[in-house]
């Protein structure tokens, strides 16, 4: 008996064997992902492995009670107006089922939808190196893996923690990622002792096998499988030695100046962004991340996109990233680790250089609250495994990223009235263009040209940003739709032909973290009307550029397929009528979070602000916060270079206090 079944019953898993046969049932074609059902696709087995090693608990049983209520004519009944169970529907049937739950009106429906669409995608479309080729990789022309991964020593040595464990040091650092990682070299200079304890494990590049699966599992939090509450919005953030520096796109934005200038006035600190030492700060980032224009050779993706902007007369220009010598043929694969230590994240820029100065590491640490005594911190506890960890500390720095820094705060009482609020998503999603042309989507420079045409739609600073990147075949079945198995089947062989404009959208919409029963963060999160206006005009204008770059046909992320033939005689307004038709909300409209933000803003109000100029926590002494949580808004560009100057320039704060003390 498959331990899966400690999550579903043997009629949940048949109930899910059946959505997937509906999803991907065989077709006419010429290829073996076409004409084979999920038993030649090999996914039960999938599917099995997948559910064997669900990262989080949640997952599985929000997966058992959705598959419960498609096993129940009630079920039925609620999701898709039909009073019959799922398994009980002919093929006709279960294809009307799917298209019902995906249109619902009703949000639980679309989200039942679109986990389940998620989960199958990830049992067809990704492997892991011990499971034999995917059939669809060759009907898509991916051809998966590069060869193996080099064989690299690691050069950090983590901490084993074999027993229950109380250390003592100067600075404990929750998190080791763009903030956490800078803030323990520049305390480490300082001469200070350092813990930094990271939930995630420790990969390098030996460890970068760019299999999905494995990748996902291995380096992304809860395994690419979590969205916001509603499900409205995909996450997708690192938990791995290094955090996000080690799996993003090199994308290496300054905070630019008219944003500082906001953040400044929204936070009730002037000169706090504005002034010198932030400068310095970034000036120090950008050289020690090695930040240039020099390795942008545009990808077949990027020349695609660059064709139509510079057709239409629109703004396009070279993107800065920190890399050293990347090479285009190799590259592709980043979001999956840089095998050739090109990505100068801070795995091998600022944790390696703490780790020679002493620093101590601990992986697969689980933080769950900050100790206090007179309400100033003094530590943290948590566990590594089954073993209990006590870190007591002169000063505690959380950057745990927005997603969980306020999570800890919570579970911390930490009196703090504005912890977990203003949550921004900078949410990103894609429109596609089917080409003549193969363009091996997958393939060349992470992220070359960017274009901010329409970055400023309300003359505030707020408005999309466009970008393009390489696209493995997860993210293909997850975020284009489903209208029948031939249509997705038909959709999926034409990944070479696929290109897309990526569209990030710079948000005022507010959200929360908050914490369950059981302390674990829930991330809620629903666009405002005036982000979708701009969200509606991103799409209006991403697919003009790929109209103009030469697309026989444009299609939108949206749950309902729509799709634009330019070349025929619609409008790009009279298709963004059936896109509005579609809808926007939380399942109709496909939403992803790459840069998460706010939750522990700075400012000088304690009411509405968490931490103060220096990143300390308002009325809780010697707690700071180095992340991206203490962002008073938005920041509109990839935020990496934002999080390490912030960290920086905190850091270098805390290590004068601590050592003139």
């Amino acid at each position: 008996m498959s331990s899966y079944q400690a999550n579903l019953s043997e009629g949940q898993f048949e109930t899910l064997l059946a959505v997937a046969d509906a999803l991907l049932p065989p077709v006419a074609g010429e290829t073996e992902f076409e004409i084979n059902n999920i038993n030649g696709l090999g996914l039960p087995a999938r599917l099995e492995h997948i559910l064997d090693d669900l990262p989080d608990e949640r997952i599985g049983t929000d997966l058992a009670l959705a598959l419960k209520l498609l096993g129940t004519r009630a079920g039925g009944l609620l999701l898709y107006r039909k009073p019959v169970a799922f398994t009980a529907l002919d093929a006709t049937g279960r294809r009307q089922a799917l298209l019902a739950m995906a249109t619902s009106k009703l949000s639980q429906a679309r989200q039942v939808y679109s986990g389940l669409k998620r989960l199958v995608s990830l049992a067809a479309f990704a492997a892991d190196s011990t499971e034999p080729e995917p059939l669809a990789w060759p009907a898509m022309g991916y051809p998966g893996p590069n060869g193996p991964p080099p064989d690299v020593p690691k050069s950090i040595e983590p901490v084993t923690i074999a027993a229950d464990t109380t250390l003592n040091c100067d600075v404990v650092i929750v998190g080791s990622g763009a903030g956490g990682g800078v803030a323990a070299s520049v305390l480490a200079e300082a001469g200070l002792d350092v813990i930094v304890l990271e939930k995630g494990g420790y990969q390098n590049e030996s460890d970068f096998t760019h299999y999905e699966s494995e990748a996902y599992r291995r380096m992304y939090l809860d395994g690419l499988q979590t969205t916001t509450a509603d499900g409205g919005v995909s996450i997708v953030a690192g938990s791995t030695l290094g955090g996000g520096t080690v799996i993003n796109y090199t994308t290496s934005f300054a905070t630019p100046d008219e944003v500082r200038a906001e953040w400044d006035e929204i936070s009730g600190l002037p000169g706090v962004f504005t002034g010198p030492d932030f400068a310095t700060s970034s000036a120090a980032v950008h050289g020690r991340l090695r930040v240039n224009q020099d390795h942008n050779q545009p990808s077949h993706r990027d020349g695609m996109m660059e064709k139509g902007l510079r057709d239409l007369g629109w703004h396009v220009a070279a993107m800065p990233r920190n890399v050293d010598g990347c090479d285009d043929d190799l590259c592709g694969y980043c979001t999956m680790g840089c095998r050739h230590a090109a990505k100068q994240s801070t795995m091998r820029t600022y944790l390696q250089h703490a780790f020679e100065l002493g620093t101590r590491i601990i992986v697969g640490a689980h933080v769950e609250r900050v100790t206090t005594v007179a309400d100033a911190a003094t530590g943290v506890e948590g566990r590594v495994g089954a073993h209990r960890l006590t870190v007591r500390a002169k000063a505690v720095v959380l950057a745990a990223g927005s997603l969980n820094t306020p999570a800890i705060m919570l579970r911390s009482g930490i009196k703090a009235p504005a912890v977990g609020r203003n949550l921004r998503l900078h949410p990103a999603f894609p429109v596609w263009g089917d080409f003549d042309e193969a363009l091996e989507p997958w393939s060349g420079i992470m992220q070359a040209l960017y274009s901010d045409q329409f970055a400023n739609l309300d003359g505030k600073g707020y408005g999309v940003k466009f970008e393009t990147a390489p696209i493995h075949p997860v993210f293909l079945g997850v975020l284009n739709p489903w209208n029948s198995g031939p249509q997705f089947k038909r959709l999926i062989t034409r990944y070479r032909h696929k290109n897309l404009v990526g569209v990030l959208l710079r948000d005022t919409s507010a959200g929360r973290v908050t914490i369950d029963r059981k302390g674990r963060p829930v991330w809620k999160y629903r666009l405002n009307k005036y982000d979708v206006a701009h969200l509606r005009e991103g799409v209006i204008r991403a697919s003009e550029v790929l109209a103009a770059a030469g697309a026989n046909e444009v299609g939108t992320p949206t749950s309902r397929q729509v799709v634009w033939n330019p070349k025929g005689s619609e409008t790009s307004d009279d298709f963004i009528l059936r896109v509005d038709s579609a809808g926007y909300g939380a399942g109709q409209f496909s939403l992803a979070s790459w840069h998460q933000m706010g939750t522990a803003a700075m400012g000088a109000d304690p009411k509405k602000s968490v931490v103060n100029g220096d990143n300390e926590v308002h009325q809780t002494p010697n707690l700071f916060v180095l992340d991206a949580s203490t962002f008073p808004a938005s920041s509109g560009v990839n935020p990496m270079i934002s999080i390490q100057t912030i960290a920086h320039r905190g850091a270098t704060g805390l290590a004068a206090r601590l050592t003139y003390s």
